[in-house]
């Protein structure tokens, strides 16, 4: 089978190649394929011939799609149009890979595929537009949405933050009142390939179980890592914030219900944690 994955060279695209290494994977970076060009999208999916494209390309700076709202949407809303234009054209299934960020964090419970969307900032607004087209345009796709990614090669806070952990006298202030659902890659990776080979059409959210603030986050990894060379200094985001910083929902926890229930076992953040760290030392 021919997989076409979209950012094939960032994070989660990496580890979707190794997982889907029994087909043929086409992992394809900025370089061999502009989202943002309808014209050319199409030519490639045209060469290509995928039977799935897995979309992960996006523009994942929450603040920069503040800054640079025009790029935000020319990426996210508009560049994922013009890959569900060209699944259309090609009849390929899409895989659509969203965010917790299109909730206003106001729940305060985990929440659900079902639950109504409301942004607080370019960057969910934009993905949620996404989701809108790639959703109104195809009959055959999935959106997984999904939060705080860490792992191997990550380009994230989420995933630095061990190195920023062990630099000696550093203080780092982490936000106790920004809670969502941490999410390994390999996780978010298996529970793809899991639910393409089970043929899932809709929306699912897909993360590790339970959920922490950053500053929680933190906290677990020094106890992983053993280290107390950072000071980390609990705060509410408010009292932090900086000019031009995007808001974000202060709780932004995903259900999982839905993804167990069809056979897919999730373990504990806690436990992803300390795998990933441990491969790290």
């Amino acid at each position: 089978m021919k997989i076409l994955i979209t950012g094939g060279k960032g994070l989660l695209g990496r580890n979707l190649s190794e997982k889907l290494s029994e087909h043929e994977v086409y992992a394809l970076s900025r370089k061999s394929l502009d989202i943002t060009d309808r014209d050319s999208s199409i030519k490639k999916f045209r060469e290509i011939k995928p039977q799935i494209t897995i979309h992960c390309a996006a523009f994942t700076d929450v603040d920069g799609c503040g800054e640079n709202r025009e790029k935000a949407y020319l990426v996210n809303a508009l560049g994922s149009a013009n890959i569900a234009a060209a699944c259309f054209e090609s009849g390929s299934i899409m895989v659509y890979i969203s965010t917790d960020f299109i909730f206003d964090g106001k729940k305060r419970k985990p929440y659900r595929e079902t639950d109504l969307p409301g942004p607080l900032n370019i960057y969910g607004e934009t993905k949620l537009m996404g989701e809108y087209f790639v959703s109104h345009l195809l009959n055959r796709f999935m959106i997984v949405r999904t939060s705080r990614v860490f792992g191997k090669n990550g380009q994230n806070f989420a995933s630095t933050l061990p190195l920023l952990l062990a630099e000696s006298g550093k203080e780092l202030i982490l936000a106790t009142n920004l809670v969502n659902s941490p999410t390994y890659v390999q996780t978010l990776a298996g529970a793809i390939a899991f639910l393409l080979k089970k043929d899932f059409c809709g929306i699912v959210n897909v993360c590790n179980k339970g959920s922490c603030s950053w500053y929680e986050y933190g906290i677990e990894a020094e106890r992983i890592l053993g280290i107390k060379a950072a000071k980390i200094t609990p705060a509410r985001f408010k009292d932090f914030k900086k000019s031009g910083t995007a808001d974000r929902p202060e709780y932004s926890a995903l259900n999982t219900e839905l993804l167990e229930s069809l056979g897919f076992p999730l373990p504990e953040w806690t436990s992803s944690l300390k795998e990933y760290l441990m491969q790290k030392r």
